[in-house]
């Protein structure tokens, strides 16, 4: 037994008692030690002390309830509550409270799963009648552990039929397998004997046993038993877990056809309940023709439309998912089959919960797991082909390793010696390069490991003396010295215990390594993952602690999918690590904030009684959406009008062609000049140079056209329909304009003027770039890909506005920019004037700078009232390529 599960036991009894006081904490779990006479005659007065914290604070650990957007339901699960004994879902409840989840996590989980329930259908509703709907959670936040307690309760009130469908890798199918025997069947597939059979819910009883037609060895076959009755004879629920395969589901569904009393119809008085797992990824119809649907969206339609009561219940945690913008037409969307046209919930995280919002921002509190990676280039660049020649790994690849076995030397210290540890490599999506990847890992652990079984144990500095004991001691000094409790001394005398068990694997849909944590329960598997997709949807890595990652895919929701470092890390996520590149950590704060916008729009919808239908609208029009929406038909090369609102919404010249610069100098001092002629700007404001109430919509569409954008790569910012949007709104809503000209209080003037203006230029770092049509231009980058400061979007604001915004948001910090956008009631053109460098060859901004006075701009849009909110633009595959690579980069391994 582990430390981990002392703690659980405690934290079970502590949550059933009125008060929790610290000494309480303390005297239950001394009570509870003697109950593991292992751990008893080995744990240490720091280790009990530091267990009592992390009880404390998972105690401590709260979470909201769901949002939900539904269309008028009429409400069932009330009443046939009142008169339910809930046998499922009560052991499941058990189950969860001594794997340590506290009360009130419990509370708000039983809450969630009664409204998604309430939501289907009651079970014993008479006639046909199906349900489709979606719940949006947070990567690796637990959605797995909700949709468990949504089967227990379904099954309580009458469902018998539920498939549980998995990504389409076999190793997420397994996993999957194991948490529902654990959460809902009560029997383990694995067990040789009967005695040994009983796990998780069965421990609390097995007076009712579901059917499972799948185990952890194998799929649905074919070939399946035969029940031995009718399936409307059903007492208790029969249940599969499959993995999204065409010809998986198509034996299902013929094997239903054989079994069906009623030949040649649907079944009837079998309720049925279909899970879909990853929601957005393999079930999207992505055909071309929407009458020849792709063939797994095909299969599960014919799946549902086998039982004539049948509930499609979506699990995704991706907002952007394709299952909101593939149609091209409000009707269109309502056809769609698998679209949540009944209800959408979105599902809070508990506080525990380590998400991007926490580690990639500035103000972020674990910011500083963030390591930055700019040495890969020649040796494992991210664009790379099948027959990269990988003769030796990064620098910071091996410091990645080292951290990552100073990460579990310092888990060790503190009594998580026996819980799983992992490191992620997704550095590549070939196999072959995976391999030489796997074989260059291995030998430096081996180097590592002996380092320290000849070192580890001699008096500091004669350790040190020896290489590789010298490059951990670096690699402690860069990323852990003065940020822990422990002492390099402390790690030093583990670190031969830490680094003897860590094994190399690598796991892709060819390789025979699984991670099988299963089967190393008692003393924990730790082990260096190097992979690509089969590590990237779904599966989750136990203890991950350090995660080295090198990819050029910039679609939403493989990014997120990728970030398997997201989840919870009680008691040890102060130790845990990223390697990505700078853009990379750019990109991520970009997502982290749109998603959070998007979430505080579901709310609101929420609040104003919207339906599915138009928040489906509502993700599909927003700017970000172009990335989903295009993907599928970029494959084909085709070019693809998507409409896009610019409602309450900011955009900005992020790419700046070199060849333009001078350019656009000249129409920044033209747009100047003219403004200076109507009125002087105020110059006692915070940002610089600003002009507020401005009737100058004519003079604002002549600069956006007249201005030279790189309309290949800078999509948002094309001028046709900017000037489009503008024109339609220029004698209403955008007919007077806020305008600034942004100048830092300190630093030295531009050395050029424009019009009558010196600003002093502000200063960004940024990367060369060319694009496929051989154009030379700047990413502006940053966190959150902005060329703006944050808060620049408040100039102009009168003081009743950003009060507002600041009320709404509720916290006195952090306050993002879309919060303030929300609360304008004017336009802002935004003017900068940017000193900028080369982060690759200048990271530091030790020299001058590579360009100097290059103009950029940004408009803050106020929120619309027409009813028209729309404009077009068309998406090639220029611009599909330079900001999202090959259409194949987020496709299985070669």
């Amino acid at each position: 037994m582990s430390l981990q599960d002392l703690q659980n036991n405690a934290i079970g009894i502590l949550s059933n008692m009125p008060a929790r006081t610290p000494e309480q904490v303390r005297l239950v779990l001394r009570t509870v030690l003697p109950l593991y006479p292992d751990l008893s005659a080995t744990i240490s007065e720091g280790q009990i002390e530091e267990a009592a914290r992390q009880i404390e604070a998972s105690l401590s650990i709260s979470m909201s309830d769901a949002s939900t957007i539904q269309v008028k339901f009429e409400q069932w699960l009330p009443s046939r509550r009142a008169s339910l004994v809930p046998y499922y879902y009560d052991r499941y409840r058990r189950h969860l409270a001594n794997r340590g989840f506290g009360s009130a996590v419990l509370g708000v989980l039983d809450k969630d799963t009664d409204k998604i329930v309430g939501l289907m259908h009651d079970p014993e509703k008479q006639g046909r009648w199906a349900r489709r709907g979606l719940v949006v959670g947070h990567v690796q936040s637990g959605k797995t552990a909700n949709y468990t307690g949504v089967i227990c309760k379904a099954a309580d009130y009458g469902y018998k039929f539920i498939v549980i469908l998995t990504g389409i890798q076999e190793d997420l199918r397994v996993q999957t397998q194991e948490r529902i025997e654990e959460g809902f069947t009560g029997i383990s597939s694995e067990a040789t004997t009967g005695r040994d059979s009983a796990i998780g819910v069965g421990l609390y009883g097995l007076e009712k046993r579901p059917i499972c037609l799948t185990t952890r060895a194998d799929d649905f076959r074919a070939t399946t038993r035969d029940l031995g009755v009718s399936l409307q004879s059903l007492s208790e629920p029969l249940v599969l877990v499959m993995k999204k395969n065409s010809r998986t589901l198509a034996n299902l569904i013929e094997w239903l056809e054989i079994r069906n009393r009623q030949a040649g119809a649907r079944i009837s008085s079998i309720p049925m309940l279909l899970i879909d797992d990853e929601a957005d990824n393999a079930s999207v119809n992505v055909s071309k023709n929407d009458d020849s649907p792709s063939a797994i969206n095909d299969r599960i339609r014919q799946l549902l439309d086998s039982f004539d009561k049948n509930v499609y219940l979506g699990y995704t945690a991706t907002p952007f998912a394709n299952i909101f913008i593939d149609p091209v037409s409000k009707d269109a969307m309502e056809r769609e089959d698998l679209f949540p046209r009944d209800f959408i919930i979105s599902l809070d995280a508990p506080t525990n919960y380590v998400g991007a919002s926490r580690i990639f921002p500035d103000s972020g509190d674990l910011h500083d797991t963030l390591t930055t990676v700019d040495d890969h280039i020649d040796l494992l660049p991210e664009k790379h082909k099948i027959s990269h020649p990988l003769l030796q790994i990064p620098e910071s690849l091996k410091e990645a390793v080292r951290t990552f076995v100073l990460a579990r030397a310092i888990r060790l210290l503190r009594g998580q010696d026996k819980s799983h540890s992992s490191m992620l490599i997704n550095a590549s999506r070939f196999n072959d390069v995976q391999t030489k990847l796997t074989g260059l890992v291995a030998d430096l652990m081996s180097t590592i490991r002996s380092a320290c079984m000849g070192h580890a144990g001699l008096p500091e500095k004669e350790a040190l003396r020896d290489p590789e004991m010298n490059r951990l001691h670096e690699a402690w000094r860069s990323q852990f010295e003065g940020r822990l409790p422990e002492t390099w001394l402390d790690v030093q005398a583990v670190l031969v215990r830490a680094a003897g068990p860590i094994e190399v694997r690598k796991v892709n849909s060819k390789s025979p390594d699984k991670l099988d944590y299963r089967r190393y329960k008692n003393d924990g598997l730790h082990v260096i993952a190097i992979g690509g997709f089969a590590l990237s949807r779904g599966f989750t890595l136990e203890g991950l602690t350090v995660s080295y990652f090198l990819r050029n895919s910039m679609m939403y929701d493989t990014l997120l999918q990728m970030g398997r470092w997201f989840g919870y890390r009680d008691g040890y996520a102060d130790v845990c690590r990223i390697f990505m590149t700078e853009e990379a950590i750019d990109w991520y704060a970009h997502i982290s904030e749109a998603i959070d916008e998007l979430r505080d729009e579901f709310n609101r919808m929420e609040r104003a009684g919207a339906q599915p239908i138009d928040f489906g609208l509502k993700v599909r029009a927003h700017p970000e959406s172009l990335i989903v929406t295009a993907r599928n038909k970029m494959r084909s090369g085709q070019k693809v009008n998507h409409s896009v609102s610019l409602s309450g919404k900011l955009i900005e010249t992020t790419r700046l062609r070199t060849d333009a610069i001078a350019a656009n100098r000249k129409v920044l001092s033209s747009l100047l000049t003219s403004l200076s002629g109507l009125c002087h700007p105020d110059q006692s404001n915070e940002f610089g140079y600003l002009w507020t109430d401005m009737p100058v919509a004519p003079l604002v569409r002549n600069f956006v056209n007249s201005f030279q954008n790189h309309d290949d790569v800078a999509l948002i910012t094309q001028a046709e329909p900017v000037n489009a949007y503008i024109k339609a709104r220029e004698f209403d809503e955008l007919a007077r304009w806020d305008i600034c000209l942004f100048s830092p209080s300190t630093g030295d003037k531009s050395s050029t003027s424009f019009g009558p203006f010196t600003p002093k230029p502000q200063s960004r770092s940024s990367i060369w770039k060319r694009s496929p049509a051989g154009i030379d231009y700047i990413a502006v980058s940053g966190k959150a890909l902005r060329v703006g400061g944050r808060g620049q979007v408040k100039a102009g604001m009168s003081t009743d506005e950003r009060s507002a915004a600041e009320r709404a948001w509720g916290a006195a910090s952090d306050i993002p920019d879309w919060q303030y956008i929300g609360h304008r009631t004017r336009p802002l053109l935004m003017l900068h004037v940017l000193d900028v460098w080369d982060k690759e060859k200048d990271k530091e901004k030790s020299n001058s700078p590579a360009e100097s006075n290059v103009v950029a701009w940004g408009i803050a849009f106020p929120q619309s009232d027409h009813e028209t909110t729309e404009v077009t633009y068309v998406v090639n595959t220029t611009w599909w390529a330079e900001n999202y690579g090959s259409p194949q980069d987020d496709a299985d391994e070669e």
